[in-house]
């Protein structure tokens, strides 16, 4: 059945709730847009439903493929769903399904969030200052849904007006003429929101909620316009300098005004971040709630095949509600190692994603606490009864070496013991023994946990080792998403509240437009300060020089995409980063070899789905994004 682009603006039930934040507000489907938003309890209703739609981005799976997958930090997993993203090969299965749904709920989002602009000033309020601030809202939400299509899809199609009614044509807005309009909806949130928030509004926009956001859209502008961004042959972002100059220094402004005017604070602990009790701590500048209850965090997101009035089950663009993050950068070490099952602490891998190998390089895990505070790398037995026995010898460099009398059939480890231990570095072979010399992995010859090293996970090349570890077994990020606090090993959603912004991004904003605005110094004495906080004993001098840098002078564009690697890996930037920049391809060429023969200049801008494009009536205007 043939469906449109642009769908009748429809609620269905939208029953929302995160713990004892804001997002408690009921609404019942309404009979046309004029009731929706003819009263005030009625607009805070739409206002609260608006921000649902972010949870199809922040925590789930969708996001991840748009944003980390592909990249040169991330390739795809044993058992990863759409791979097209990762590879840039394949783009009309899971692919297409889930790009088609992902449009659909942010146009959608998009919508809701005009109607609620066009009609707000005509509602009464009983507090005049509640509504504006709800005005600021909207206008933040519309800017940061209109940026998410914008730098997914590039030149797609905006009006700032609701549709009420079916719209079968659409037309490509240039991308300059989006950012304009995310620029005037972010100052207006800018002069409308207030500067704090009762602690029961957690989650909610505030004023240096915008201003970071305004950091780093500002600094995204500076980079497209330093860069250019041309595709195919066309220039779809000219180069200018003086434009570029002037938002670099803009989104310096704002990230310095984040860093010295408000209570935010870096942690000198990396691990205390992502501490599933301490996941409202002062780094986080904002975050998508969630919740430990799935009937309150399942966002109730419609299925496009099915004229919207059936949920999105069948596309499974998200489950069944929650964080995700640790089902999806988890390994299945169960199907690893004997005495190793399933449980709440040990985790439920879904095995997405697999970093490359210049993505664990990248670490120098002696000083910097983001490496162990990131990467899982050791996992402990839990099942004595089905722990791996002794056996009457083994094989250590390839001799036959005869286990002592009394370990033989005993069991190799019990409960608590480490089972499988990943080594960013090679493992000597006089560490590693076999079982037979057909084995493919390696044992400890004393405690006879399990090994994989680097060159087990990586060829010499760098391209996954899949003779032996079969993308099954290597080095996810897991800690920033773990959550033990969940009911039972089958619960799929966590509360972990999804961070959007943190404040160490404001000083990665601040040093790059230092850097790309001739302040090397200045650059380095910020980047000084965030090392202080990422060093293991502080010492950020002695970090940034095991990176090569000891001063301003070695800080460069590469460095700043490796530092924003190292902290903000999984956090929705990757792809954006590369982009903006200008390294996509570059980079991916390099570093990511399942994508390095595939990738083109046209990959900066995703494809838009073929349902869109076999939905609209002038095909001829409203075409495919070139290249594809």
């Amino acid at each position: 059945m043939k469906k449109y682009i642009f769908f009748i603006f429809f609620f269905g039930l939208i029953a929302l709730s995160s713990c004892e934040d804001f997002l408690t507000e009921e609404y019942k489907s309404g009979a046309n847009s004029e009731t929706i938003v003819s009263t005030e309890a009625n607009m805070e209703m739409l206002i609260v439903a608006d921000y649902a739609p972010l949870r199809i981005w922040y925590g789930c799976e969708n996001g991840w493929d748009f944003t980390e997958a592909g990249t040169d930090i991330y390739t795809y997993g044993y058992d990863n769903r759409s791979a097209g993203f990762c590879t840039y090969t394949n783009f009309v299965g899971e692919e297409q399904n889930r790009s088609a749904a992902v449009w659909y709920e942010l146009y959608k989002a998009l919508n809701s969030c005009n109607l609620g602009l066009a009609n707000i000033d005509n509602i009464t309020y009983e507090d005049s200052k509640v509504k504006a601030y709800r005005k600021g809202e909207l206008s933040f939400l519309r800017a940061h849904y209109l940026w998410l299509l914008t730098e997914t899809w590039g030149p797609t199609h905006f009006s700032p007006d609701p549709i009420s009614d079916a719209q079968y044509e659409a037309f490509h807005t240039p991308i300059n003429i989006l950012y304009q309009q995310i620029f005037t909806d972010l100052d207006t949130a800018l002069a409308l929101t207030p500067e704090t928030l009762v602690a029961t509004d957690y989650g909610r926009i505030s004023k240096p909620v915008v201003k970071a956001f305004l950091a780093r859209t500002h600094l995204a502008w500076a980079s497209y316009t330093k860069n250019g961004l041309e595709i195919k042959g066309e220039s779809l972002i000219a180069k200018d300098n003086a434009e570029s100059q002037e938002h670099y220094a803009l989104a310096k402004s704002y990230a310095e005004d984040i860093i010295n005017n408000y209570d935010y604070k870096l942690l000198n602990k990396w691990a205390d971040i992502w501490n599933i009790d301490n996941i409202k701590n002062d780094e986080i500048i904002w975050a998508v709630n969630y919740s430990d209850n799935s009937q309150y965090t399942t966002a109730n997101l419609m299925n496009p095949w099915d004229n919207g009035n059936a949920y999105n089950t069948q596309y499974i663009i998200q489950r069944e509600g929650g964080n995700m993050g640790h089902l999806m950068w988890e390994i299945r070490p169960e199907n690893f190692a004997r005495g190793v099952v399933r449980d709440v602490n040990t985790g439920r891998g879904f095995l997405r994603w697999m970093p490359t190998k210049f993505f664990i390089d990248l670490y120098n895990e002696s000083i910097d606490q983001r490496f162990f505070g990131s990467f899982k790398n050791v996992w402990y037995a839990n099942d004595s009864s089905t722990a791996p026995v002794w056996k009457k010898f083994y094989y250590l460099d390839g001799i036959k070496t005869t286990v002592p009398a009394e370990k033989v059939k005993k069991r190799m480890f019990q409960p608590g013991d480490t089972a499988i231990y990943f080594s960013k570095t090679p493992v000597p072979s006089s560490k590693k023994a076999k079982m037979n010399l057909s084995d493919v992995f390696y044992f400890h010859p004393e405690k006879g946990y399990l090994i994989v090293d680097i060159n087990d996970m990586y060829t010499a090349s760098g391209a996954p080792n899949d003779s032996v570890v079969n993308r099954s077994y290597y080095f996810p990020i897991t800690r920033k998403y773990m959550d033990s606090t969940r009911i039972a090993v089958a619960t799929q959603y966590s509360k972990r509240d999804a961070y959007v912004m943190r404040l160490s991004e404001m000083y990665l904003i601040k040093a790059e437009a230092e850097m790309e605005t001739g302040a090397t110094d200045e650059a380095y004495t910020t980047i000084l300060e965030l090392a202080n906080n990422r060093a293991v004993g502080n010492n950020g001098a002695s970090l940034l020089s095991a990176y090569g840098v000891t001063s301003g002078i070695n800080i460069d564009i590469d460095f700043i995409l490796n530092e924003r690697a190292r902290e903000l890996a999984t956090e929705n930037l990757r792809f954006f980063d590369l982009k903006r920049t200008g390294k996509l391809v570059e980079r991916v060429r390099l570093y990511n070899s399942d994508a390095s023969r595939n990738i083109q200049d046209f990959h900066n801008l995703r494809m838009i789905p073929q349902q869109e494009l076999d939905a609209v009536y002038n095909p001829d205007v409203f075409t495919q994004n070139p290249g594809y």
